[in-house]
């Protein structure tokens, strides 16, 4: 018997992806999927489509199914010994496919691009109901904090086993809740005092210096910007660029990025010098920074253009 697991939070495109691979297969949605499995119905290739049935029975069900091939499609992980997972780095959509501030907020999950920036009902409605009470907690903890990390969560008073879980599904990419998550959802009650003096002290120095400024501290925020200030400009160079202690380091590295977008853009590497084009104009948007912007705007439009079928 071989299975395939793919788990991801909704909207990240699991059913689709299936339909696009499994076309043969007898496809069992919601109710059908269950039935399927509780009453030891047998197909040589199925798809169970969010079955209503714990993992437990699940498993016992597994043990013993004389099916060849199984497709199981989920929104919690399910772990199987030699089950082939998918998940969200396989579903999510291409960095190309989106534009950049788009992407940096979705991290690609499709259904928040597709719905940006009118996203907030399907995270509050669609996605938070879906998750573990511990996962909830654990982004409403971190919703305006930084990274989440397993120390800090237990600080925090967070079930660390919640990373696991969101990190399988897709809600924490890189260690971090993608962003159009985290704004959509309240914030819990959080010591923001000992959250960034733990960023401080264990390598987070944009984070700290985020909840400092926010705290209104303004002595521990330029001590902080003095002593680490290339880091913290590199990780958030749209909130500090403008600090005065700040503008000179935010000026030296706009050019940096903006000698390397116009390299890139000799090579015809486009998407990667908006990259650098994008982060020198939140460094200092001066004229060369908006020079190569603006080319690589016009060449963008010029490519839509190209593509758009022309009436007759």
């Amino acid at each position: 018997m071989r299975l395939t697991v793919v788990a991801a939070a909704p909207g990240y495109g699991k059913t689709e992806n299936v339909r696009r691979k499994a076309w043969s297969a007898r496809w069992c949605e919601g109710e059908a999927a269950t039935d399927f499995i509780r009453t030891r119905r047998w197909a040589p290739q199925v798809v169970l489509d969010e079955p209503g049935t714990e993992h437990d029975e699940l498993r016992e069900w597994l043990k013993h199914t004389p099916c060849d091939q199984i497709t199981l499609i989920t929104r919690t992980p399910f772990e199987w010994q030699n089950a082939e997972q998918v998940g969200p780095d396989q579903l999510r959509l291409p960095e190309a496919a989106v534009v950049p501030e788009v992407y940096r907020e979705t991290r690609g999950w499709p259904a928040l691009a597709h719905r940006w920036p009118d996203h907030e009902t399907y995270v509050l409605t669609t996605v938070m109901p879906t998750l573990s009470a511990p996962a909830r907690h654990l982004i409403a903890t971190f919703a305006r904090l930084g990274p989440v990390r397993r120390a800090l969560s237990v600080e925090l008073g967070v079930d660390p086993a919640a990373i696991v879980e969101l990190t399988r599904l897709g809600v924490l990419v890189g260690g971090q809740i993608v962003p159009a998550v985290a704004e959509s959802v309240q914030s819990a009650t959080v010591n923001y005092q000992a959250a960034a003096h733990w960023y401080a002290r264990n390598g987070h120095p944009a984070a700290a210096a985020r909840l400092h400024d926010r705290l209104g501290q303004h002595r521990s925020l330029a001590a902080l910007l003095q002593e680490r200030g290339g880091e913290i400009l590199r990780a958030e160079p749209k909130i500090f660029s403008k600090h005065p202690l700040l503008k000179d380091k935010a000026e030296a590295l706009a050019a940096v990025h903006v000698a390397r977008a116009n390299e890139l853009f000799a090579k015809a590497l486009y998407q990667e010098a908006l990259k650098h084009a994008d982060l020198a104009m939140q460094l200092s948007a001066d004229r060369a920074a908006r020079e190569i912007r603006g080319r690589l705007d016009e060449l963008t439009w010029h490519e839509q253009r190209a593509r758009t079928p022309r009436p007759g």
